[in-house]
């Protein structure tokens, strides 16, 4: 992945994406007895400096532009900034559009070149989008995105990991995949049936990250959404669907997705040359295998439904089952959690 040529501004959220808010004070921050940087932003504003103009966009009211300029000078962080925007100079506070159409504006930028990087979800991530902004989560935390399913287009937990994290924009937002199964006559169903992968993979992902393992829960939840991009394309000329979905994401310039496409079959999980290799490859097959239609089920009732469906395959579709709980013990104890409980534990995080 690379970054995004067309971005050219990224727009930070002041209060704990730069600087840690302290509940023991209150009026300007540039007065306070006490200040601190987030950690790790330092080495991420010296790394970003000269590639990107950098910018900051912020709900304060206790604080106008000279004052979080002032702020950010104690700390060492203000040489980095161009333009400082509060509710003072925007009179609008996120998630509203209107704040950043005005922040827009101001900096003289179209919106696909603005990316907003900010801590919290609900004033950060909604209203850029809407605006036409890329997103950015700043999630030091881990925690899941809330709502029905993630809607900014990055996620990091480290500050510092910034700069490097910037190629992963490339990834797809949620319309962009809806218009690439439109483009492939995927409708209807079927993309009730991919959302719903999309979000069990997320949130295994999640649930692994939390439990220490290195693993990206968009690229995750990307890869659950595009898996049968080319599913009913490959039906009308009886293609294999997951290298057709391959294909047609390669194309797309989008290779990791490409593959997640590829090794998704459940005919293919016991030959090493084309099972998934990656924990994103294996958490797609693996929700895959958990969902059917936009409901979450044990392997034992997805298999039902697709032999029922299948009835010609029926033999392969049964001799699959060793090789995919297999796959749920390794995910589940990766995650943390008994192989048994690893479906309850995905109902329970998406309230299904």
């Amino acid at each position: 992945m690379t970054i995004p040529p067309e971005i050219t501004t990224l727009v930070f959220d002041w209060g704990d994406t730069l600087m840690a808010v302290d509940s023991r004070f209150s009026g300007a921050m540039s007065d306070w007895p006490e200040v601190t940087a987030v950690p790790g932003v330092q080495t991420a504003l010296a790394a970003l400096q000269g590639r990107f103009r950098l910018a900051v966009a912020s709900n304060a009211v206790d604080s106008n532009a000279i004052q979080v300029r002032a702020a950010l000078e104690r700390v060492g962080l203000a040489r980095y900034f161009s333009e400082i925007f509060t509710f003072a100079e925007l009179n609008a506070k996120k998630p509203a559009p209107l704040f950043f159409q005005r922040a827009a504006q101001r900096l003289g930028a179209a919106p696909h070149e603005l990316v907003m990087i900010g801590d919290s979800y609900a004033a950060d991530i909604p209203g850029a989008r809407r605006a036409g902004w890329r997103a950015a989560w700043y999630n030091p935390a881990g925690r899941p995105a809330p709502g029905a399913g993630p809607l900014h287009d990055l996620e990091f937990m480290q500050m510092a990991e910034l700069p490097e994290a910037l190629p992963r924009l490339d990834l797809p937002d949620v319309l962009t995949c809806q218009a690439w199964y439109l483009e492939q006559e995927g409708v209807g169903n079927l993309w009730q049936h991919v959302e719903a992968v999309g979000l069990a993979a997320y949130h295994l992902a999640v649930l692994m990250r939390a439990n220490g393992q290195t693993v990206d829960p968009l690229l995750a939840h990307r890869g659950g959404l595009l898996h049968d991009i080319a599913k009913i394309s490959a039906k009308r000329t009886h293609a294999n669907h997951g290298e057709m979905g391959a294909n047609i994401l390669h194309s797309l310039a989008q290779p990791a997705l490409a593959e997640i496409s590829r090794r998704h079959l459940i005919f293919y999980l016991p030959d090493p040359q084309q099972a998934p290799r990656t924990w994103e490859e294996k958490i797609v097959h693996y929700a895959d295998k958990i969902c059917e239609g936009s409901r979450f089920v044990e392997w034992s009732e997805r298999l039902a439904g697709l032999t029922s469906r299948y009835p010609d395959q029926i033999e392969a579709l049964r001799g699959c089952t060793p090789a995919v709980l297999a796959l749920q013990a390794e995910l589940a104890a990766a995650a943390g959690f008994a192989a048994q409980d690893l479906v309850v534990q995905l109902r329970q995080a998406n309230n299904r």
